[in-house]
């Protein structure tokens, strides 16, 4: 029986593939939920379809057919892997797990491969509420959304292993009975050979672990691990959304920062610029480096205090594109036309900088990375480094690889405790201590507010009509203002509060206690729901946050992310 896609060859496939390696996903065909798997890098599987059909010379485009089962599974017929990414889930690198094919114990193993595919899960039968179903319980419990999963056999006696299957995880609800929905690949590489071995390879005997030598990620998932690198930033202690002024910069002459007073990196967070759903920055350890362009990186943040040698660990950014001089060119044009090269002009003679080291910089020396917002993680407060921590051995700004001992752990989860004026935490399982200085923390991007507020209010009233949302109205008491009511009914309304910190629990902590206040002060109920918006999507440690706050508070309060870009607002979290 003939197909729908028949027309299409290997050969069509191949030609739209190295079409879509060397260029640009328009912006209505970057969402996608199933990617093709080519060479260790991810492209969209429809998008990719239509580049195909093109090469037939027939006009085949995506609302053409659907993304299902039988078309999946006759792209993967012709020779390729096609794995699911979750795309309500945090766009950040997966970790990839590998887990046993069979219950029982050793010498009475049942193999239970077929039901795993079959109900498109994974799970293990070991008693996780004793002994070392506890251990196990809690590497489950590392375990993310879109992380990826193979199962394997395991030849103990000869060490060789065989991959029976890879998938990608969908659901984390079941983990306290030892169950990981997964949604299992088409076509994936099988792996059959020698056990992988040395630091990073993992132990093949247990029911599951960790894989995080590159190189076996490779071999085993045929998928590329985005490389770690580490990147110093001129210090800014309010979270790169502008520049901070000279306290920290560094006072080698040679440097930007200490001849004109900033750098550009000091724009590094300002989300509220985006094009076609990217953020452009810069990072002074890739400049002027073309053995970095076109690559992709994950890259761990640190600062330093000039005047007083300390270090702090900033935050890390997943999936950094590291861009050409044609695409920052055509990207400092953009910047031109929507005024934003104006305000930073002015938010550098702001800071007491000398605007000269600005206008006379233009393209790839003002921009040269790219990263999707969602791909941040940014720590409000900045961790402090310990000084006999690895990164004390950089002197300059280099794009390291990282070292070892990089770990830092932090505070345990016993709770608060005094420290009499002093802190302590942990690195590399060691308590250290210093005398307590409240580090750096991060702001609000102010115009980023200002834009989804707008932007915000004009979605909300095409749902509940112009006069039932208000913006900046007064609280009820005093000068307060609510940045957004809706009125259901009569004196029935929802309060919106929103923060534009470039860290969720951040925007949260800050919005609370003003929802809280506006509703309740001094003992009124004013509002019926309470919501915080701001810019970035939960992770499912938020989400579980927000449900939490719910059940032991009683509060109907919730969270929801706005993407400005595309003018979607979220469900509630």
């Amino acid at each position: 029986m003939s197909h729908q896609l028949d027309f299409i060859t290997p050969s069509h496939m191949a030609l739209a593939l190295e079409k879509l390696k060397n260029g640009e996903v328009p912006k209505d065909h970057q969402w996608s939920e199933y990617w093709i798997n080519h060479q260790g890098r991810h492209f969209q599987f429809k998008y990719c379809v239509e580049l195909a059909a093109r090469e037939t010379r027939q006009e085949f485009k995506t609302t053409d057919f659907t993304s299902n089962t039988s078309s999946r599974g006759f792209i993967a017929s012709l020779g390729f892997h096609i794995l699911y990414k979750s795309a309500n889930a945090n766009v950040q690198s997966p970790r990839y797990w590998v887990a046993g094919s069979q219950f029982g114990t050793y010498g009475a193993h049942i193999d239970v491969i077929h039901e795993f595919l079959k109900g498109r899960y994974w799970q293990t039968d070991h008693d996780l509420t004793q002994g070392e179903g506890t251990k196990l319980l809690e590497i489950l419990q590392e375990v993310k959304l879109n992380d990826r999963l193979c199962i394997r056999y395991f030849d103990k006696k000869q060490s060789r292993v065989e991959i029976a299957a890879i998938g990608t995880v969908t659901d984390l609800s079941a983990i306290a009975s030892g169950k990981l929905g997964i949604q299992w690949d088409y076509n994936p590489p099988k792996y059959k050979g020698a056990k992988p071995s040395g630091s990073g390879s993992g132990n093949w005997w247990k029911t599951i672990f960790e894989l995080k030598k590159r190189e076996d990620i490779a071999m085993i998932f045929g998928e590329q691990m985005g490389e770690w690198r580490l990147a110093r930033l001129a210090y800014n202690d309010t979270g790169w959304v502008e520049p901070s002024g000279k306290t920290g910069k560094s006072t080698d002459p040679s440097t930007h920062e200490a001849q004109f007073g900033f750098g550009y990196e000091e724009w590094l967070f300002d989300l509220g610029k985006i094009i076609a759903g990217y953020h452009y920055g810069f990072l002074e350890p890739v400049r002027g480096q073309p053995s970095y362009v076109n690559n992709e990186y994950n890259v761990w943040l640190y600062t330093v205090h000039a005047q007083t040698g300390r270090r702090f660990w900033a935050g890390t950014i997943h999936n950094v594109t590291v861009i050409d001089q044609e695409e920052a060119e055509g990207v400092y044009q953009e910047y031109a036309r929507n005024h934003w090269l104006t305000e930073m002009e002015q938010q550098v003679i702001a800071s007491g900088a000398n605007e000269d080291g600005f206008s006379n910089w233009v393209g790839v020396n003002m921009f040269n990375i790219k990263f999707r917002p969602e791909n941040i993680t940014l720590n409000d407060p900045y961790i402090e480094i310990p000084v006999d921590h690895p990164v004390h051995k950089i002197k300059r700004y280099t794009f390291a690889h990282p070292m070892d001992n990089m770990q830092l752990i932090h505070r345990s989860k016993q709770g608060p405790v005094s420290t009499d004026g002093q802190e302590e935490d942990e690195v590399d399982g060691e308590v250290f201590s210093t005398t307590y200085t409240r580090p750096p923390k991060i702001i609000e991007i102010r115009h980023l507010h200002e834009k989804i507020s707008k932007a915000l209010k004009k979605l909300l009233r095409s749902q509940y009509g112009k006069d039932k949302v208000v913006t900046d109205c007064n609280a009820g008491y005093g000068y307060h203002e609510i940045d957004l009511r809706i009125e259901h009914a009569a004196d029935v309304f929802t309060f919106v509060e929103i923060k534009t910190y470039n860290n969720v629990k951040s925007s949260i902590r800050e919005a609370i206690g003003q929802l809280l206040e506006y509703c309740h002060y001094p003992d009124q109920i004013r509002a019926s729901k309470l919501i915080i918006v701001s810019h970035l999507p939960p992770d499912a440690a938020i989400e579980g946050y927000m449900k939490h706050l719910r059940t032991c508070t009683n509060l109907r309060i919730y969270y929801q992310h706005f993407d400005l870009d595309k003018g979607i607002l979220s469900k509630e979290y």
